[in-house]
């Protein structure tokens, strides 16, 4: 149903090509919705992370608050019960692409006797500069993406509007007026 509505609306506004860009825009717009709606990202986890061990939490506790406070991401709570109960090295295997570097750096943490939370801490600033850098990209990249439905859709009807009171006009003229 939404297929007819778009392309009906796709054809007033910018014609054939519009009908087609209106009747694939809803297959697109469900493509992209599903593909960003990944885990809690990283940078969730280590927020929380840094919250539990500057409130004096051990690596393990912290851990296990953070697994709990995020029920429902599953290497999270798997990675905490393993490192309950043979520590943080072992728990590695366990975790996912997201969460493995955060644990390889608090295990190196831990077992160097590094800042805990100063390591976190620099995990997530890093994380948040990478992130902002990479929206920031994007950001830079609009314009050019907009240019496609800009011209296509957009372009015809402020065409239309600014030229069809003049052509009426000039038709009107050659004519005469037929009432």
């Amino acid at each position: 149903m939404t297929v007819v509505i778009t392309g009906s609306i796709g054809l007033v506004v910018a014609g054939p090509l519009g009908a087609m860009a209106g009747a694939v825009a809803p297959h697109v717009w469900r493509i992209l919705r599903h593909r960003s709606e990944p885990d809690p990202p990283a940078t969730l986890i280590l927020l929380l992370l840094l919250v539990q061990l500057r409130s004096g939490l051990s690596v393990l506790a912290a851990l296990i608050a953070v697994s709990d406070a995020i029920p429902d991401y599953r290497s999270l709570r798997t990675v905490a019960r393993v490192a309950r109960v043979s520590g943080l090295m072992s728990a590695l295997p366990y975790a996912d692409d997201d969460l493995r570097p955060v644990l390889a750096q608090l295990a190196r943490a831990q077992r160097s006797g590094a800042s805990l939370s100063g390591s976190v801490r620099r995990m997530l600033e890093e994380r948040l500069t990478s992130d902002r850098a990479r929206r920031i990209a994007r950001a830079r990249t609009l314009p050019i993406r907009l240019m496609i439905p800009v011209t296509l859709l957009m372009l015809p009807g402020l065409i239309l509007l600014l030229y069809a009171p003049s052509l009426l006009a000039m038709f009107e003229d050659l004519t005469g007026v037929l009432a």
